[in-house]
C-alpha cells in the first residue's frame, strides 16, 4: 500500500499501483524520490506522520512528519517552514540522544516542511494503556524517574517538545528503552491555524494554555504537557474524554476519576504540573525529579525485584583476577609508601584475616599543611558489574564483562573538606565555586554539597597547578580499585558491617549484622583499608564518576576508559552514602544523580593517569 501526502485527505491509504489519491485525486509520488509512504501513523497537532520506506537506503524504514501549514504557495508559509528547518537543524545536534530517534532528512517540499527520522520498533504509552488498564501509580513514579531527566536535557538544548501525550512515549522492544517521538520543533506555528480535525482537537487537551499563542512555548510547557500525560495513564482515560458535569474542566477534576486513591505526595506533584498559569509551575524538569525523589516515599530509582532463585545455582564468573599489586622494590622505588590494615569478613561479618600491607602513594602538596594522597593502582583486568547470584543486584549491572584497566593512581580518600577549601580558592578555570559547601563541617571529612560540574572544576584546578592530569575516574576504574581483586559484593568479603563503613547500618546485608546508623559523614581513613590501600570506598559518601550515566553495560567500553556522549544530563555515582543501606555499598552498585546535584551525601575523589602531564 502507498499514502497520499494530501494533509486534508481522510483515506489516504492506496493500492500500490496507484498514480492518484483514490478518495481526493492527488498524484501520488514517492516524497523527494526517495521517501515511499506506506501508511499514515497518526495525526497530531502540527501534522501528520507517516510509516515511509527509504528507498536510498535499502528500503530501511523511516518515520516521516509532516508539518501542517494552511498557507501553502505564500509568503506567509516562509514564516513556518524558515523556522522549522533552523529549529530541526537544532534538534538534529540531538541525534546522539540514545531516547530521541536520529534525524535522518529535513526539507521542504511544495511549500510544506518534512522532518524524516528514523523508525523505533517499540509500543507507545497511549498503546500499552488501552491494552493494559491504567498504571498504577507506582508505574507512573518510575515513569517520571526515566523521562523527567530526558526532557531536562532537551530542555538544556533549548529543544521543547511540544507535543507531548502518552503516543509520543514508546518503550523500545529490542531493550525496553524510553523513547520520546513525534517533535513538533516549530515554534511558529498557531494551533488556531490547524486543521480542525476530531482527532486534533482531542490531542489539545494535552497542551497548556500558553500554547495557544505563538512563540509562548517554554520547558513549563512540556510539563504540563507531561501531567496531562499522567492523568491519561493512571486514569486510563484521555484528557479531554473524562466524563464531566455541566460546568466543569477537567484539569480541576481529574481526581474524582481516579481507579484508586492517589499518593498524596504524587498528587500535588502532578497538580503542580497542571497549573493553567506557566509562573505557578515548577520551573523545571529537575524541579519536578526533585520533589519525585524527596516526597514520594522510595522514589530513586527503585531496584527490581531480586530475580527467584534458580533450580541450580549458577556458575560464577572466572574473570582474569587483577595483577597482584607490585612489590616496592619491582615497582617505583621512588615513590613512598605507607602501612595499611586490611580485613577480610565472613558471611556473618566476623573477621577472619587481616594484613598490613606497604601501599605506594603520589602526594600533591596544596599548602604547608594540606596535601593529597593518591594510591598507586596497578594494571589489571576484572568482571564489571555483579554476577547474577549476587543478592540485591539491580538490572543497571548488567551484563557483567571483562574489562582491563591501565595503571593510574586513585585518591586515597574521598577529597576533604580542608583540600577542596583549598583548591576552591584557586583561580576559576570555567566556574565558580564555593569554598565550604559540606552540610557537616569538619576538616577531615569528606567534602559533600558538590555538583558533577564542581567536581570536575576542581579536577581541572588542581591539573592547573600541578601540571599534570587529575581528573574523575571512569566508572570502570572505579569498580576496579575498589574491588582491589576480589569478586565478592565487598571489598572486606560476603557482607558489610558498621564496623568497617559508615552507612545506615539498622539494615543488615544478607547474613551480616545491623548496627550503627550514624546519620551524618565522619571523619575519613577511620576504617580498614581495602586491599590497594583506598579507604572509604564503601559509605561515606556517593562518589562522582566521570562517566555520563547508561542504564546498563550493553555497549561499553572494555578498556577502562570514560563513557560519555555528546549531550547528557545524569552522571555516575558509586559506593553508597551515610544515609545509604548495605546493598546500595556493593562494589557494582551504581546510580545516577543529575550533574547539577548538590547534597550532603555526594562527594568524590581524584584520580591521576600514570606519567601523563596536562599539555600546557
Amino acid at each position: 500500500m502507498v499514502c497520499c501526502l494530501n494533509p486534508k485527505c481522510e483515506k489516504p491509504l492506496n493500492p500500490d499501483i496507484n498514480k492518484f489519491c483514490q478518495q481526493c485525486g492527488t498524484r501520488i509520488v514517492p516524497l523527494r524520490q526517495r521517501f515511499k509512504m506506506m501508511r499514515l501513523l497518526g495525526r497530531g497537532m502540527f501534522g501528520n506522520t507517516y510509516l515511509a520506506e527509504d528507498r536510498d537506503n535499502l528500503h530501511e524504514l523511516c518515520v516521516v512528519k509532516q508539518l501542517i501549514c494552511q498557507t501553502r504557495g505564500t509568503g506567509a508559509s516562509q514564516t513556518v517552514v524558515e523556522p522549522f528547518l533552523q529549529e530541526a537543524e537544532q534538534l538534529r545536534r540531538l541525534k546522539k540522544n540514545q531516547h530521541i530517534p536520529s534525524i535522518l532528512a529535513y526539507f521542504e517540499e511544495d511549500h510544506i516542511p518534512y522532518l524524516v527520522q528514523e523508525y523505533i520498533d517499540g509500543q507507545d504509552l497511549q498503546q500499552t494503556v488501552e491494552n493494559q488498564g491504567p498504571f498504577s501509580e507506582h508505574q507512573v513514579q518510575a515513569l517520571l524517574l526515566e523521562l523527567l531527566p530526558v526532557l531536562q536535557t532537551i530542555h538544556d538544548q533549548g529543544v521543547i517538545h511540544r507535543d507531548l501525550k502518552p503516543a509520543h512515549i514508546m518503550r523500545q522492544h529490542r531493550d525496553g528503552k524510553l523513547i520520546l517521538v513525534g517533535f513538533c520543533v516549530s515554534q511558529q506555528v498557531n494551533l488556531s491555524d490547524l486543521q480542525q480535525t476530531d482527532s486534533v482537537r482531542a490531542q489539545v487537551s494535552y497542551a497548556p494554555p500558553e500554547l495557544f499563542s505563538v512563540d509562548k512555548s517554554l520547558p513549563g510547557s512540556d510539563l504540563y504537557s507531561l501531567g496531562a500525560s499522567c492523568i491519561h495513564l493512571l486514569t486510563g482515560v484521555a484528557p479531554h474524554a473524562l466524563p464531566l458535569k455541566e460546568g466543569e474542566v477537567w484539569v480541576d477534576n481529574w481526581q474524582e476519576h481516579l481507579p484508586e486513591p492517589l499518593n498524596p505526595a504524587l498528587q500535588a506533584i502532578l497538580k503542580r504540573l497542571l497549573q493553567t498559569d506557566v509562573s505557578a509551575r515548577y520551573t523545571s524538569a529537575l524541579e519536578v525529579l526533585r520533589e519525585v525523589r524527596t516526597r514520594i516515599k522510595n522514589p530513586s530509582r527503585p531496584a527490581p525485584s531480586p530475580p527467584p532463585p534458580p533450580e541450580k545455582p549458577p556458575a560464577k564468573p572466572v574473570p582474569a583476577s587483577p595483577s597482584p599489586a607490585p612489590s616496592p622494590r619491582k615497582l617505583k622505588p621512588t615513590l613512598p609508601i605507607f602501612p595499611s590494615e586490611v580485613v577480610q569478613v565472613d558471611a556473618h561479618g566476623n573477621i577472619v584475616e587481616r594484613q598490613h600491607p606497604s601501599i605506594h602513594y603520589l602526594r600533591v602538596t596544596l599548602d604547608k599543611e594540606i596535601s593529597l594522597d593518591l594510591v598507586h593502582i596497578p594494571a589489571g583486568q576484572f568482571s564489571m558489574g555483579s554476577p547474577a547470584h549476587e543478592p540485591h543486584r539491580q538490572a543497571a549491572e548488567d551484563p557483567q564483562h571483562p574489562v582491563t584497566v591501565p595503571e593510574f593512581f586513585l585518591g586515597k580518600f574521598p577529597v576533604t573538606q580542608a583540600q577542596w577549601r583549598i583548591v576552591a580558592a584557586l583561580p576559576t578555570v570555567k566556574r565558580e565555586l564555593d569554598t565550604q559547601p559540606s552540610t557537616f563541617a569538619g576538616e577531615d571529612r569528606p567534602v559533600e554539597g558538590v555538583s558533577w560540574f564542581d567536581a570536575v572544576e576542581f579536577c581541572n584546578r588542581l591539573s592547573q597547578l600541578t601540571g599534570k592530569d587529575y581528573h574523575l575516574p571512569s566508572e570502570a576504574a572505579w569498580e576496579y580499585a575498589c574491588r582491589a581483586g576480589q569478586q565478592m559484593p565487598f571489598a572486606f568479603g560476603e557482607t558489610l558491617t558498621p564496623d568497617l563503613a559508615n552507612y545506615d547500618g539498622t539494615t543488615a546485608y544478607e547474613k551480616g549484622p545491623t548496627g550503627n546508623y550514624r546519620q551524618q559523614t565522619i571523619v575519613v581513613g577511620k576504617f580498614p583499608a581495602n586491599p590497594f590501600g583506598l579507604y572509604d570506598m564503601h559509605g561515606n559518601v556517593w562518589e562522582w564518576c566521570a562517566d555520563h550515566w547508561h542504564g546498563n553495560y550493553a555497549d561499553a567500553p572494555s578498556d577502562g576508559s570514560v563513557w560519555q556522549d555528546q549531550y547528557f544530563f545524569a552522571c555516575v555515582l558509586r559506593g553508597g552514602a551515610w544515609n545509604a543501606q548495605a546493598a546500595s555499598c556493593r562494589s557494582a552498585a551504581r546510580i545516577w544523580e543529575a550533574a547539577s546535584e548538590q547534597s550532603s551525601h555526594i562527594g568524590f575523589r581524584v584520580a591521576c593517569t600514570a606519567a601523563k602531564s596536562v599539555s600546557r
